[in-house]
């Protein structure tokens, strides 16, 4: 099955529209991107903002995109061609202004993207709209499969993330601060097309878990843990590796193998029609048969991967308690991220598209223990 494109997922979500009765649907973002926070203007408008930002869209599938600050409207109308493009001081004060031309104000009015606001933004959209009513679920239920264009951007994503991790193992060098490479490792991304990197990497000889990097220098026989998340055209991907400075000892060697058989298991079990916290079950079998299982809960682990926004984070994480059931389109981290007490927190991850058939990796290069020569 060929994948949607983004008029079909606005056809999707007027349907909803009709069938639940709004009028409207008022899509709202802050204008700060996290990994983690989906984007109803992104889902909606495909529109990465630089301030807070809203579209307004009706059940005939007219959106109007309402930017912060007024002066991006230029670069919003040459994204969004194809919606009616304002620009404001205020996002709320822009999105009633308009609501009042088009004597909007007493239709049965959707608001997406609450929730993530900060409180200034949400209390002034309350405030202006108090009949409003919640209505992610009508925008990002079809937003939970990616359309061909954000699928094409997340294996651009993906190949700048494996040229960054090559980059990394050959430019790291003892007595480097971590921040040196991880600032090394970002520019590097920008410089083959990434607009952003959410880039966590630490190094010690006992991790106790991935972290920013820091002033610490980089030793021989540290172990360098880097989540390298570029996002490309607002898409995000990301891979997640394993270094270590000089060679591998056969400990470490075969605790980062009895990783990748847990990654190998949740793969497999990847597959349309269950619920995606079969995906953790798997992995967590492989590392409690190995006498880990004290080590698949809180506070050592609490998910196996995650969606990929920014606009939507379905189908979330991959829990033990996430019910949400695997469909063609998804695309979403895996990621049997484990502390060990032998050797402390290994990354080994990621990221899958549902087919069909069951979860393809998008990456070229997996599941390798890099080693950083001295």
């Amino acid at each position: 099955m060929a994948p949607m494109n983004h008029e079909d997922r606005i056809a999707a979500i007027c349907a909803r529209m009709a069938a639940t009765g709004f009028d409207l649907i008022v899509g709202i973002h802050d204008g700060a991107h996290f990994i983690e926070t989906p984007n109803p203007v992104m889902v909606l408008g495909q529109f990465k903002s630089v301030g807070p930002t809203a579209v307004v869209l009706d059940r005939s599938g007219e959106a109007t995109l309402i930017v912060t600050p007024a002066w991006d409207v230029e670069r919003a109308r040459e994204i969004s061609f194809d919606m009616t493009v304002g620009g404001a001081d205020d996002v709320t004060e822009g999105m009633v202004d308009f609501l009042n031309k088009r004597a909007a104000r007493e239709a049965r009015i959707g608001i997406v993207g609450l929730s993530a606001l900060p409180f200034h933004i949400a209390d002034a959209l309350l405030r202006a709209l108090p009949n409003g009513l919640p209505a992610d679920a009508i925008v990002f239920a079809p937003a939970a499969t990616k359309t061909a264009e954000e699928i094409g951007c997340a294996r651009e994503a993906v190949r700048i993330a494996e040229r960054a991790y090559q980059h990394l193992l050959d430019y790291a060098r003892p007595g480097m601060s971590e921040d040196q490479l991880a600032v090394e490792t970002k520019c590097y991304t920008r410089e083959l097309g990434a607009e952003d990197n959410f880039l966590l990497l630490c190094a010690g000889a006992h991790n106790r878990a991935v972290a920013p990097s820091n002033g610490r220098r980089l030793q021989a026989n540290d172990i360098i843990l880097a989540e390298i998340t570029p996002s490309y055209r607002g898409q995000l991907a990301q891979i997640c590796r394993t270094m270590v400075f000089g060679s591998a000892s056969d400990q470490l060697v075969r605790k980062y193998q009895l990783v990748a058989r847990a990654m190998d298991a949740g793969i497999r079990a990847a597959v349309p029609g269950v619920p995606i916290s079969a995906i953790c079950h798997a992995i967590n079998e492989v590392l409690a048969a190995a006498g880990y299982g004290e080590y698949c809960r809180p506070p050592h682990i609490r998910r196996r991967g995650h969606g990929l926004g920014f606009a939507c984070t379905e189908p979330g994480d991959v829990s033990l308690d996430n019910q949400t059931i695997l469909k063609p389109g998804m695309l979403f981290m895996i990621h049997p991220n484990q502390y060990l007490p032998e050797t402390g927190y290994l990354l080994c991850g990621e990221p899958v598209l549902m087919t069909e058939h069951g979860a393809e990796l998008l990456s070229a290069r997996t599941m390798a223990l890099g080693e950083v020569k001295l």
